[in-house]
């Protein structure tokens, strides 16, 4: 359970870019591992990659069909993945709404930040969708309860806030340079 804690920690850290300080309870996490092609120049959607994501989409049936992406202004590789994603969404017909981020950098790669341990299907579906791809997502349920408390304990930590009735954000950061 400390593992999936630290875990937790550490993909909230990554995709706001904070200090990294302990806290009491922060989201569970997991990482679903793909690899990507190192040659490509920017993130990109193949063709099979959104038919994927489309198959996995169509499975939501319910009233509920909404996804948040969280990205900076301005940086424009992120900016046109995020683009590729809600595309896709769109293309389904779920309703896509661009949180911008700003007062911190983001780190690189991609996150999924859940507001609650048990989240509506709507939400799993579009976690389905995203994982469908080749990128590697980090996910952390519990989000919402841990930015309450990180921001109790310091009003000035970056974190990615989420709206009343907003149950999880995709967080697009920069690409990660090569290693």
């Amino acid at each position: 359970m400390k593992l999936r804690h630290s875990l937790a920690m550490l993909v909230v850290l990554m995709a706001c870019g904070a200090p990294d300080r302990p806290a009491s309870a922060p989201p569970s996490a997991s990482t679903t591992v793909a690899p990507r092609a190192a040659a490509q120049p920017g993130r990109e959607l193949t063709d099979a990659e959104r038919a994927a994501m489309l198959r996995a989409l169509a499975a939501e049936q319910g009233a509920v069909r909404k996804v948040w992406f969280a990205v900076t202004p301005g940086d424009a590789e992120p900016n046109a993945l995020k683009d590729a994603f809600a595309s896709v969404f769109k293309q389904a017909g779920w309703e896509t709404v661009t949180q911008p981020v700003t007062g911190m950098a983001l780190k690189p790669g991609l996150s999924i930040l859940i507001a609650e341990e048990e989240p509506p299907s709507y939400v799993n579906v579009a976690q389905q969708a995203l994982q469908a791809t080749s990128f590697q997502f980090k996910t952390g349920t519990g989000y919402r309860a841990y930015f309450e408390e990180r921001k109790q304990a310091d009003p000035k930590w970056p974190g990615i806030p989420l709206a009343p009735g907003q149950d999880f954000v995709v967080v697009v950061g920069p690409k990660a340079p090569p290693s």
